[in-house]
């Protein structure tokens, strides 16, 4: 999927980022696509809401796991990619070929700015 349209307006001094047709709310802990409601466990959000935070930049698994889940990486554990995947599939983005959250090989994740 495709978040084309407007382009990036990020507003994270008002507790909100837009990207495309993409609006993550921080204070009220909503996602939309469209104007239409995406509905996230609180895990996936702050995911979701650590890649927008810097969308077009690669997040290291090492940054993830400890601003996500306040330990280190230990380079076996698979959590960030299953709430990755999970977070893709509630996006509408293809875990394939996936065009909103890219993983980098040997590096880490990025939300791209469409």
């Amino acid at each position: 999927m495709q978040l084309d349209g407007s382009s990036t307006s990020d507003t994270q001094s008002n507790g909100s980022i837009s990207l495309g047709r993409l609006h993550v709310d921080r204070r009220s802990r909503t996602v939309s696509i469209d104007g239409n409601a995406v509905y996230l466990t609180s895990g996936e959000f702050d995911l979701l809401w650590c890649l927008a935070s810097r969308a077009g930049n690669v997040i290291t698994r090492d940054e993830l796991f400890k601003q996500l889940l306040s330990i280190e990486y230990n380079g076996l554990d698979r959590t960030i990619d299953v709430r990755v995947s999970r977070l893709r599939r509630k996006l509408g983005d293809d875990s394939d070929r996936p065009h909103l959250i890219k993983a980098i090989r040997g590096d880490g994740y990025l939300l791209a700015v469409v």
